[in-house]
């Protein structure tokens, strides 16, 4: 081959390469990394309760992690419901997050028809364990359970919660249906707003996940917790089936994506929120301790495990009740 000729063909094959970042659509151009913008972190709560709260606790670690801000976006309204429809119907890129929960996930799915079920997404990782408690306020004649159904049995007692078809509000049915007292259940839209209601003497009763600050003050009192065991941050508290009536629901938290994002993308999510426990353990126990909500971890496989068992038991719970839906 002439000098000329190999000359020509090198000067072919520089120019080849130098054009295909502007027009060819190769499989050699580098892939846009994950994440190269703000995750927004959806919540099903108003701002300033507990999920709302929990979102920021786990999104700025995981945030620090990902290298991008994890920003949190707003839809209350239904217990949840409304978010959760919403990030199902959302793109399935990584960029829009859900604070999934049982009181979102699974409760509502069971007791009606929605436009999305639990598997519609996938959880990254269960990050705490919440429970329902029954709250009074602290100058109230109801120093027990006992003395709340005596007065239900008389008369309808008003009840807060943090929102309709919520866990709260199946907590709530459960309880009145084996206590055989009627609640007239009024729901908000997180427990901040219920605990208000409280206080300002607006229902007898709150069936809420938390009111920490109430309760070490003195505003609030706990009656019993809906577990299958006391709780250790209040270990002289009774729970529901101690005193003879099996109210059991314990909430599970998730971060979770719609259920057709790519598995690449899941999979880095999933590791920043294992990450997150992994190097800010302390700090997110100590912060979720101060809602009354129990932090530990379970990794991807294990949470859809843990909803899928959730899902069973609230629909044997909801058949064995005849519970109709609402």
């Amino acid at each position: 081959m002439s000098k000329g000729k190999l000359y020509t063909g090198i000067l072919a094959l520089l120019l080849t390469h130098s054009l295909m970042p502007f027009g060819w659509p190769s499989t050699w151009a580098a892939e846009e990394p994950f994440p190269s913008k703000p995750i927004n972190i959806v919540v099903g709560m108003a701002p300033g309760g507990g999920s709302d709260t929990q979102a920021k606790i786990m999104g700025d670690r995981m945030g620090e992690i990902l290298g991008q801000p994890v920003l949190r976006v707003h839809k209350p309204g239904g217990g949840g419901i409304f978010a959760a429809s919403y990030v199902a119907r959302s793109k399935a890129d990584g960029y829009t997050l859900f604070t999934g929960t049982s009181s979102n996930l699974i409760v509502p799915t069971v007791l009606k028809k929605l436009d999305y079920t639990w598997e519609d997404f996938i959880p990254l990782g269960i990050y705490s364990k919440g429970v329902v408690h029954l709250y009074v306020r602290g100058d109230s004649p109801y120093k027990t359970l006992e003395d709340f159904i005596r007065e239900g049995k008389k008369r309808p007692m008003k009840v807060s919660s943090y929102g309709k078809n919520s866990s709260a509000d199946f907590v709530i049915e459960m309880f009145g249906r084996l206590a055989g007292i009627k609640l007239a259940h009024v729901p908000y839209k997180s427990c901040t707003e219920a605990s208000t209601a409280l206080l300002g003497g607006h229902v007898d009763g709150d069936f809420c996940t938390s009111a920490i600050g109430q309760v070490e003050s003195g505003a609030v009192r706990i009656l019993a917790i809906a577990d299958n065991e006391r709780a250790k941050f209040y270990p002289e508290v009774r729970t529901f089936k101690e005193i003879g009536y099996p109210v059991s629901l314990p909430l599970w938290y998730s971060i979770c994506v719609p259920k057709n994002t790519p598995k690449k993308i899941v999979d880095i999510l999933a590791h920043a929120t294992q990450e997150a426990f992994k190097r800010f353990g302390k700090e997110i126990t100590e912060d979720l301790r101060r809602m009354d909500a129990y932090a530990f971890f379970l990794d991807s496989p294990q949470s859809i495990e843990t909803f899928r068992q959730d899902y069973e038991l609230t629909s044997k719970i909801v058949k064995e009740l005849g519970v109709s839906e609402k």
